[in-house]
């Protein structure tokens, strides 16, 4: 099969996404050519370190790389800065220096973890992205997004919170990883190839729809064309607005509650299912304000159900405490929470004018509790 290659033009930055099974085996000879220098470091999920690790090391050598390997604990309790300190550790203790080149090998918890050490580390440091999941594939190691969680004040956990842009080299995505993907957290990364139908492509619904079957028998032809489009969408809108002044914020959209969600760390819940439920409670927001009509709404949540991701909290949660996460969000701006909400299907419109009263409606509708319904 052959593969594809996207380029991402920035000011100051451009590289290729290049999507291509069985393209980890020549992952040294990338890393070579877009940042060459005698040393490496691989920071790899530990999951696959005996796996795919090993083969992204066998690569990196044969390259001429001398390289030092890292292993991480891919969990959001663990995507903190003692987690980048060890990076940084891994790094001096390596003897890299500003040229020396960075992979990560994993998914968009390692990717935003390593990212955020390669651009802090010397002032910043050349970053390759090797995506292992499909949500890392199709979102998270595409337009230089990094970032560490941070303890909020009243002791929850705040996404994202301290990060910095830095854009890949490049973004080496080699789709035969997926096969030894948890099948949950392949589900995960179906809710964000969901979510760029709702934001720039309504067909891409429709692709969705016709070939479910086959994306889950995880077939080549139709994860290649899936994984093209979603960069694509990706790719365009990183173009427009790389430091989310303004087009990209479309991106985030059922993210406001995704990460109020998440910030419950005792719901356990992986990014992938956050979004999910994240979609369905500004679908419901989207259809109280006019945005769109029931059978869309249906379409919406039809998308996601299809290939088994949740529509609901697993347990009740108070609203309240759900509503305080949202205005910890880095979306919050002077004050007022800002959401982004579907408009129809393939369209999405940033507001900071949705009424609190209807945004505590749609975290009941996603099983949230209500003071009064205690």
């Amino acid at each position: 099969m052959t593969g594809t290659t996207i380029h991402v033009s920035l000011p100051d930055a451009a590289y290729d996404v290049m999507i291509e099974p069985g393209l980890l085996r020549r992952l040294g000879a990338i890393v070579a050519d877009v940042a060459p220098h005698a040393k490496v470091l691989l920071a790899v999920d530990e999951r696959i370190a005996s796996g795919h690790g090993l083969v992204a090391q066998r690569s990196l050598h044969e390259a001429g790389f001398t390289t030092t390997t890292i292993q991480l604990t891919a969990r959001e309790s663990h995507k903190t800065l003692p987690t980048a300190q060890r990076l940084y550790e891994a790094m001096l203790g390596g003897g890299l220096d500003r040229s020396s080149p960075v992979v990560a090998l994993g998914g968009g918890i390692i990717g935003d973890t390593v990212g955020f050490a390669a651009a802090t580390y010397l002032r910043g440091v050349p970053l390759i992205q090797v995506p292992t999941t499909l949500l890392a594939m199709v979102d998270a190691a595409i337009g230089g997004k990094t970032a560490v969680n941070f303890t909020l004040p009243d002791g929850g956990l705040g996404k994202n919170i301290v990060g910095a842009y830095w854009q890949p080299k490049a973004v080496v995505i080699d789709p035969k990883m997926l096969g030894t993907l948890d099948p949950r957290d392949f589900r995960c990364g179906l809710a964000e190839c969901v979510k760029y139908a709702l934001v720039a492509d309504a067909s891409l619904l429709d692709f969705l729809a016709d070939h479910a079957e086959a994306i889950q028998r995880l077939e080549m032809d139709a994860l290649l064309v899936l994984i093209e489009r979603c960069v694509r969408i990706k790719a365009a809108i990183v173009e427009q607005d790389e430091r989310e002044a303004g087009p990209r914020a479309v991106l985030n959209l059922g993210h406001t509650f995704a990460h109020a969600i998440e910030a419950q760390q005792d719901l356990d819940l992986p990014h992938g299912e956050a979004v999910s439920i994240g979609l369905v409670a500004a679908a419901d927001c989207a259809l109280s304000t006019g945005r769109i009509d029931a059978s869309q709404q249906q379409r919406i949540t039809k998308a996601l159900q299809r290939f088994g991701l949740p529509l609901r909290l697993p347990r009740p949660v108070d609203a309240d405490q759900l509503m305080r996460a949202m205005r910890y969000d880095k979306k919050a701006l002077r004050g007022r929470m800002h959401l982004v909400l579907p408009v129809g299907l393939g369209a999405v419109e940033i507001t900071d004018n949705v009424a609190a009263d209807v945004v505590q409606s749609a975290w009941a509708h996603v099983g949230a509790m209500l003071v009064g319904s205690r």
